[in-house]
């Protein structure tokens, strides 16, 4: 009775362990979480009471399918401003967080059979997602040496006659790694001539490190004609559970795109969108954050850096820390399954992000528990 393009699809690795540490710390284990996928600081308070407010004064009906006039307009003004990209607000649509804005773009292109283009180490949904559309998945493996980067020599190589989606992610999950203005031109312009869409998720763009400027694909020559641009809430204004994203595209895409969320969501939640029209006019709350995420990457990085059996890479951006374990004699799952019964710390194994011989660690958590868990991976790796 399933859909055969239902039962193709995996279980997401991230939740089912996210799910399990939640209930070990709800028995009262000491858990060290470096699982988590989303900032553990709260919502600012600013935000929650425009909410507030907002259902107070009864909005909480429907919105236009595509969003407020206000956010959008809101959302547009900041990717002029601080992306470069020309856009305008009937370009913009705004969904029910990011991961829907990724799946609505992916149903409007992909046929059966079109080709999508994912670099791996990759996010878990993206692979799923195409399966869903009845596409073809063809994975572009990159390397450490090359900062598990793609680039234009290894795209180029990659591109058939099928193939009509790219996926850009940078800031990486899981990696940390992102892309300067010159990679990304070299990316462009494998691209440019190929008839090819390329979606571009910079959902963790705001957590950028050491001064590096956040650059935008769309912004780089003619690349907003094919184009989708994916951000949102979530990550920048810690609003995960809000859920609260958007996409931004050229105008020969942005009706066909509005009928999928016409039916299906018919729209993102009122009372998110009161809240986000807040989070996107303040401008230095995401700056606290990133920095306070800088310092965690420095001490994670550097706690790690000591050990013999694990080798961190450092990220570039976002709240994760993508580290070799090849050297323990474990698979990936093996090493987070046992890292968690038996010294309760928690991490992501990345056979699932397409990386067998690495895992994931989030950041996201205080820093006396990076400090714990560091301790307790050593104790870990020198028993193996």
């Amino acid at each position: 009775m399933i859909s055969s393009r239902v039962a193709l699809l995996s279980s997401s690795s991230t939740l089912k362990i996210t799910a399990l540490t939640k209930k070990l710390k709800k028995e009262g284990k000491d858990v060290v979480n470096f699982a988590a996928g989303e900032p553990d600081f709260d919502t600012p308070a600013f935000i929650k009471e425009k909410a507030k407010l907002a259902i107070d004064q009864g909005s909480t009906k429907y919105t236009p399918s595509a969003g407020t006039n206000e956010l959008r307009e809101a959302i547009c003004r900041k990717l002029k401003e601080e992306n470069n990209i020309l856009c305008e607000a009937s370009g913009i649509i705004v969904t029910s967080g990011a991961k829907y804005a990724i799946f609505a773009a992916m149903i409007t292109f992909l046929n059966k059979g079109d080709e999508v283009l994912i670099p791996s180490p990759f996010w878990v949904s993206y692979p799923e997602m195409a399966k869903l559309c009845g596409a073809k998945i063809k994975i572009i493996k990159t390397k450490a040496k090359d900062g598990f980067k793609l680039n234009a020599d290894l795209l180029s190589r990659a591109i058939s006659k099928k193939t009509k989606l790219l996926i850009l992610n940078y800031p990486s999950n899981p990696t940390g790694a992102t892309y300067s203005e010159e990679e990304l031109k070299a990316i462009y312009n494998a691209v440019k001539d190929k008839n090819i869409v390329v979606l571009s998720d910079e959902i963790y763009e705001i957590l950028t490190y050491d001064g590096a400027k956040h650059i935008s694909f769309a912004s780089i020559g003619d690349a907003h004609k094919f184009t989708v641009t994916i951000n949102g809430f979530s990550k920048s204004f810690s609003m995960t559970g809000w859920r609260l994203g958007y996409l931004e595209t050229a105008p020969n895409f942005i009706e066909a795109i509005s009928k999928v969320i016409d039916h299906t969501t018919s729209c993102a939640s009122s009372v998110s969108q009161a809240a986000g029209l807040a989070a996107i006019e303040d401008k230095k709350w995401p700056q606290t954050m990133r920095a306070e995420f800088e310092a965690r990457r420095n001490m994670l990085f550097n706690g790690l850096s000591r050990l013999k059996k694990i080798k961190p890479f450092k990220p570039s951006g976002t709240f994760y820390m993508f580290c070799d374990i090849k050297k323990s004699g474990l698979s990936s799952v093996d090493f987070s399954s046992n890292l968690l019964d038996k010294h309760l710390v928690s991490t992501i194994p990345a056979d699932s992000f397409g990386a067998e011989g690495f895992i994931r660690l989030s950041f996201a958590t205080s820093a006396q528990d990076i400090e714990k868990g560091i301790k307790r991976i050593e104790d870990f790796t020198r028993g193996l």
